[in-house]
């Protein structure tokens, strides 16, 4: 149960929407927290003998902005004179549920001109035992964005739950390359967030190569200097790190992006090692832990692409591909199958205005393309 939860269970029975509770059987969105039940009896008890015929016009509303804030992969099914069951596909626990809570806020400021925290109501569904759904209340001033949690506490919250001495076991890890350079991998945990929803999405594990001589870092894009092993040695370090934030696999996790190289898995000894990670089992990479390849350029061919991406994705919650700042910066990765892409703001260069224009350039390439 995600932390904007109560502990409160209650029983929905969703009658008529067999065909929307089959599109969530044999998925993994009521254990991530994606699944909720809208309610607009709020308006219904403000409209009194009105609501026979406003009801109409609310179903219409509730509609129009379903379309407007949800993917055409999400499910919204009405399940009652004031209930819509909603599951949704791009999010994950706290930022899908905020999407919910936002929809039914702008609802609410529509029919009754203010949207209070005791009107809105929205219910985590935690389990579907045929056409019954298990659900709880979610605390709205938690989830909403309202009050939310500054970014350095919920890196904090992700540690707590880490030994410290096996956190400084694995964090920094040093290395001879095979050329004989003495590299160190120091790792740090930032807080990914959804600007729409204002709320944490995602938690992403940032390796830093250094030179111990000199201190001078390692950028991603001077990876190919070093050999197979080398990269590999990072990534497995990288895997042995998130192991410490997997968590329990019954309960919701904040999902993990994990950067490792394209190289490595384009081996099958590389994905092996993806799922075979001690205190990270496979079931948690599938349904938790999101791949950014980092290495991809315009000299990785588009049909290995292609098929590494597709092996990877049956792995992993979803793979990412990490753009090389450019005129045509998502060539590379036209065709593939991608949850996202992204860029690392240390390839940018130039003034703050300069980088500025050249992230809105990379956004505007990458727009549909993930």
């Amino acid at each position: 149960m995600s932390s904007g939860e109560s502990s409160s269970i209650e029983r929905i029975t969703a009658g008529g929407a067999a065909a929307a509770l089959e599109r969530l059987a044999g998925t993994d969105l009521v254990e991530r927290g994606c699944v909720t039940v809208i309610s607009v009896n709020a308006i219904r008890k403000r409209s009194g003998e009105r609501w026979p015929r406003k009801r109409d016009a609310v179903w219409a509303y509730l509609g129009k902005k379903f379309d407007e804030h949800l993917a055409y992969q999400d499910i919204r099914h009405r399940i009652g004179e004031t209930d819509f069951l909603v599951a949704v596909t791009s999010e994950n626990g706290v930022a899908a549920q905020a999407l919910s809570l936002k929809i039914l806020e702008e609802a609410l400021l529509f029919f009754l001109g203010v949207a209070d925290f005791a009107d809105m109501k929205v219910r985590a569904v935690s389990a579907i035992h045929g056409d019954e759904l298990a659900c709880s209340d979610i605390e709205p001033a938690r989830v909403a964005g309202h009050t939310p949690a500054p970014p350095e506490e919920i890196v904090v919250s992700a540690y707590e739950a880490v030994d410290p001495a096996e956190e400084r076991r694995r964090n920094p890890i040093s290395f001879v390359t095979a050329s004989g350079q003495n590299l160190r991998i120091d790792f740090s945990l930032e807080d990914a967030v959804s600007l729409r929803h204002k709320v944490t999405a995602a938690l992403r594990i940032e390796p830093t190569v250094t030179h111990i001589s000199s201190g001078r870092a390692v950028p991603a894009r001077a990876f190919a200097k070093l050999s197979d092993d080398d990269i590999a040695f990072i990534d497995r370090a990288s895997l042995d790190y998130a192991a410490l934030f997997a968590g329990a696999e019954d309960k919701p996790q904040t999902p993990l992006i994990l950067p490792l190289s394209f190289r490595t898995l384009s081996t099958r000894k590389g994905r092996q090692a993806l799922i075979g990670v001690e205190g990270l089992p496979p079931r948690r990479v599938k349904t938790g832990i999101m791949v950014e390849l980092i290495d991809v350029d315009r000299g990785t061919p588009e049909a290995r692409l292609l098929e590494v991406t597709g092996l990877v994705g049956q792995l992993c919650k979803g793979v990412l591909v990490r753009l090389q700042p450019g005129r045509d910066a998502v060539g590379p990765v036209k065709g593939a199958r991608l949850q996202g892409l992204t860029v690392a703001i240390v390839d940018l260069a130039g003034t703050d205005s300069q980088i500025a224009s050249h992230m809105l350039n990379l956004a505007a390439q990458a727009r549909g393309r993930a």
